[in-house]
């Protein structure tokens, strides 16, 4: 028996664990609602796993390689040619057309920029940095509305929790009911619009279930991945309450992602405007090279270097044209970071009211009519249990009840998208995930 052992305590482990697997399926391809990460962690899952973020990955290489080629030297030309080819008879006549006339040039020629090297690289820095942060502003957004779709999912478990308690209650209150009017104690109206009451109920827990799953699809849509709800009404309601019960600080609207992204894109025209106005400065084009002669009976050197200098005249086109359109991405990217700023100051000055009027509902219900509703629950539960009251009337205090919460799980709904809005508005939220601001080599 001893020697069976061993392998009666690996079998029952390894069945255990399969159990375990079967009851709590994990897979790193769904999103499990009950155990969200943070923000940061939610954002940075989103970029690794959400197929909507393909463009803006290349939209980034590409400015990459914008700010990395302007660090690169204007390639040199390499000029080679076969020069004094004769036609008809040679001078003087008998000569050789190809081994004693012709020279052959090879040559190289290099462009030197004057005073704009500085400046493109500045705006083309700029335009990198507005990129990354139009991604982390994008980012950042989709993270926000993920939240918000877990919030309704949420609630939808939470109503859908209470709504079946309200349905069982209802076809007991049924059944009693209809007990009550074989024994002549109740109206037939009144079976009937018990019926009607349940069935009503049983439609709206339809309709909840019909929510919930319109609202798992939303959530696998934004996330890229099959979202998995939280299982519970316990699990639901803490994950509702572990945002609202944080206080909202007031965070600076300028460090707003998108915000940023104006401003480097404004800092970007002005450096493209300041390279637009050095384009009179000319830019010359150094040429060296050797020249091999083969005309020598003329007196020609057979072998001999040059060097030349060509500078362009910018007399028509000196960068005015590209001058005006810089000025005007800058005055465009200033109002707008302006306009939007007032915006939000705006807008979170209205939510913040909002929020606090929503908050002191909530902790009104919370703090005093739900306690009261449930504690008249309870005397009525105690009395019916020992004969002191009608169990007709406990199940009215129980709808009465799960009325109120299902009231409750829409205030928290209301307050969870308000903190939402008040996030998005204000610089709140996750940060830029390290592969985004350095992505893998």
């Amino acid at each position: 028996m001893r020697r069976f052992l061993p392998a009666l305590v690996a079998l029952g482990t390894l069945l255990g664990l399969t159990a375990g697997a079967e009851q709590h399926p994990t897979s790193s391809a769904t999103l499990l609602l009950s155990t969200l990460p943070d923000e940061d962690g939610l954002a940075e899952l989103l970029w690794e796993r959400s197929a909507d973020f393909a463009d803006d990955r290349a939209r980034l290489a590409a400015s990459r390689a914008d700010h990395q080629r302007t660090h690169l030297l204007p390639n040199p030309e390499l000029d080679v040619s076969m020069n004094t080819i004769p036609i008809g008879a040679t001078n003087p006549p008998g000569l050789r057309r190809l081994d004693d006339v012709p020279n052959y040039v090879v040559g190289l020629s290099e462009l030197v920029e004057l005073g704009k090297r500085g400046p493109r690289q500045d705006a083309a820095r700029a335009a990198l940095s507005a990129t990354t942060l139009d991604v982390h502003a994008a980012l950042r957004a989709r993270t926000y509305d993920v939240l918000e779709r877990a919030a309704d999912v949420a609630t939808t478990e939470v109503r859908i929790a209470e709504l079946t308690k309200l349905t069982e209650d209802a076809l007991k209150l049924t059944d009693l009911q209809r007990a009550r009017q074989q024994h002549g104690d109740a109206a037939g109206l009144d079976v009937d619009r018990s019926t009607l009451e349940a069935q009503s109920l049983e439609t709206a827990l339809g309709e909840e279930r019909a929510k919930l799953a319109d609202a798992l699809l939303a959530c696998a849509q934004l996330a890229g991945l099959p979202c998995e709800p939280f299982g519970s009404h316990e699990r639901a309601m803490s994950f509702l309450e572990s945002r609202l019960d944080r206080v909202p600080g007031p965070g600076a609207i300028d460090a707003r992602p998108d915000l940023k992204a104006l401003s480097a894109r404004e800092d970007a025209a002005r450096s493209s405007l300041t390279l637009a106005r050095r384009r009179w400065i000319p830019d010359p084009t150094v040429r060296a090279g050797y020249t091999r002669d083969q005309f020598v009976i003329a007196g020609n050197q057979k072998n001999s270097l040059f060097v030349g200098l060509s500078v362009p005249l910018p007399l028509f086109d000196h960068g005015q044209a590209d001058a005006h359109a810089a000025s005007a991405s800058a005055e465009s990217a200033r109002v707008a970071r302006e306009l939007l700023t007032a915006q939000a100051s705006r807008e979170t000055e209205v939510l913040n009211q909002q929020l606090r009027a929503v908050q002191e509902r909530r902790q009104k219900l919370h703090t005093r009519t739900l306690p009261l509703a449930e504690g008249v629950v309870q005397r009525l539960d105690a009395a019916v249990k020992a004969g002191g009251a009608a169990l007709q009337d406990l199940l009215l205090a129980r709808r009465t009840y799960g009325e109120l919460v299902l009231h409750a799980a829409d205030l928290d709904q209301t307050a969870y998208h308000l903190t939402i809005a008040i996030a998005r508005a204000s610089a709140a939220g996750p940060r830029a995930p390290d592969t985004l601001i350095n992505p893998r080599s």
